[in-house]
């Protein structure tokens, strides 16, 4: 049987759910040269948002080619040359054939001492060998807009877990330099985007920062239930199984409609279920899902001291008056200025958010495990 409801992979095809004016919007932006950063809590759908947009705009225009890098295993500025160049060639270019030759083409200038490797599926890997300190790494840079011009092209340049490169070291000459070379360049667009709020917030939103106001900011919504029920319903029908309308929003509001997690926790619904979905197995489940991703929270946990602990704690119970010195007392939240840390400390780590003066938590199951575990009801 097929397993209709996908977690742990990018949703394609019949998983993929709305994101329709998202769709068009992202589409409008870079088909029209607009640099593009998307940000949103982690599981939201960013990457399969920019992929699915991405394909439906290849067909829709024909001299538009994307590229597509994936920043977060990228530890150092070599490793980012290499990774940033075989992606330009393998975007580029549809065959392996294509893929030798404009490798030939374009990057064999950038210098002598280049090695590749080319596997099965097709692809080309590039070691450029490069010493950022010593050689001209700008020519890298300039890749996409030389192939662009050449080959009478447009390019889309998508960079997921665009974050991570701030870790990179020395990575504030790297950013300036990112910044002066794209910001030059008219038939190459960019796509950026991550999963750690605050680091993206702090990249792109800092008017002290080189990529202050690069590209139009999009900031993703939750997908609405409208579109949601339907998707859990039909696609329980559709295997033999059967799940009311609100048993699928009271599975939707556990989890605040988190794309993961609705596709997770419906997973585990649809998987114990032989037939029909009882009330007892929506709340049974929930604490499967939970369970399943316990140790990840509790990581977390072991990475914050008592006093951030307890800021969490008193988050999850409501309040908001932090400093009133019942929840201070009732909480131990500790002084004044330790609590004004700590609240940038959890924003800092993407575990809240804070709107106005309210704060809540990024992870709608991270706050479900934090209340299982210290009773908070």
């Amino acid at each position: 049987m097929e397993v209709p409801f996908q977690y742990g992979r990018l949703a394609e095809a019949k998983s993929f759910i709305d994101r329709i004016d998202d769709r068009r919007e992202l589409k409008n932006f870079l088909s029209h040269g607009i640099n593009t950063i998307l940000v949103s809590p982690r599981r939201w759908g960013k990457s399969s948002l920019v992929k699915e947009s991405m394909k439906e705009l290849v067909e829709e225009e024909k001299n538009i080619k994307v590229c597509f890098l994936d920043a977060y295993k990228i530890h150092t500025e070599e490793e980012f040359y290499n990774k940033f160049a075989s992606a330009i060639i393998q975007g580029v270019s549809s065959t392996l054939e294509q893929k030798w030759g404009d490798f030939l083409r374009f990057v064999n200038r950038l210098t002598p001492s280049i090695t590749i490797a080319s596997d099965p599926m097709n692809s080309i890997e590039v070691d450029l060998k490069i010493n950022p300190v010593k050689e001209n790494p700008e020519t890298i840079l300039q890749l996409p807009e030389k192939i662009a011009i050449e080959k009478g092209i447009r390019v889309i340049v998508c960079i997921d877990e665009f974050q991570q490169l701030a870790n990179i070291p020395h990575w504030e000459r790297l950013e300036s330099m990112l910044r002066s070379e794209w910001q030059l360049q008219h038939h190459t667009t960019y796509c950026l985007y991550g999963s750690k709020m605050h680091m993206m917030k702090k990249i792109f939103n800092n008017s002290r920062s080189p990529f202050y106001k690069f590209g139009q900011m999009m900031q993703l919504k939750r997908i609405s239930k409208e579109y949601w029920l339907p998707y859990i319903v039909n696609n329980f029908e559709a295997t033999g199984k059967h799940i009311t309308e609100e048993q699928a929003e009271k599975l939707c509001e556990k989890v605040k409609y988190n794309s993961w997690y609705v596709q997770q926790y419906c997973f585990f619904v649809w998987s114990h279920t032989e037939g029909i979905v009882s009330d007892e197995d929506i709340d049974r489940q929930l604490d499967m899902v939970i369970d399943t991703n316990a140790e990840t929270f509790q990581n977390e946990l072991d990475e914050l001291v008592p006093s951030q602990i307890a800021l969490l704690k008193a988050i999850a119970s409501g309040e908001t008056h932090f400093n009133a010195k019942n929840v201070v007392e009732k909480y131990r939240l500790g002084q004044s200025q330790t609590i004004t840390r700590n609240k940038k400390t959890l924003v800092e780590k993407d575990l809240v958010e804070k709107t106005r003066d309210t704060f809540s938590f990024v992870d709608p199951l991270f706050e479900l495990w934090l209340k299982r575990e210290y009773g908070i009801v």
